[in-house]
């Protein structure tokens, strides 16, 4: 159950099945009484777990200190990592982790910890009609196309 001042931070991430792996991650944060932010990007040989964690620690990077926020992810395993192991992670100076999400678990951890956030994280279903959800999924998209677009101009022969 989300409190009046609970940030609801929707997460998505996506990679495109083609040459240079172009992918994107997305973000949607609703809070009663604000404006929705918005956010997305763009990365080139990626996957998509690697952009799903990016997404989560680019939305916590906007919230104010001190925040209370829940992550609506669709990935469950990101879900169950953040939830279970993260605090694990963060004493073990993430050793046993994927080592193609470190990076972004270090800034989500780092992120909670500088901003004393006060953090929950639920799993949704996918492409289930939740408004959120679908959002953070189409920014993701739109970074992975736009990744992609980059790549496939790099390939064309410019004019001489």
């Amino acid at each position: 159950m989300s409190g009046p001042s609970e940030y609801q931070c929707y997460t998505d991430g996506s990679c495109k099945a083609a040459d240079g792996a172009p992918g994107g991650w997305g973000f949607l944060i609703k809070r009663a009484g604000a404006a929705p932010v918005e956010g997305y990007g763009k990365a080139h040989g990626t996957l998509a777990k690697v952009m799903e964690y990016q997404a989560v620690a680019e939305a916590l990077a906007v919230l104010p200190v001190g925040a209370r926020a829940v992550v609506f992810s669709d990935n469950q395993s990101l879900i169950e990592n953040l939830s279970k192991q993260l605090a694990n992670w963060t004493r073990s100076n993430f050793a046993k982790i994927d080592p193609q999400i470190v990076d972004s678990a270090r800034k989500i951890a780092a992120c909670i910890g500088e901003k004393q956030l006060v953090m929950r994280w639920q799993w949704l279903r996918a492409h289930n009609g939740n408004a959120g959800n679908e959002r953070a999924d189409a920014l993701a998209a739109q970074g992975a196309r736009e990744a992609k677009a980059e790549l496939s101009a790099r390939r064309r022969p410019g004019p001489r």
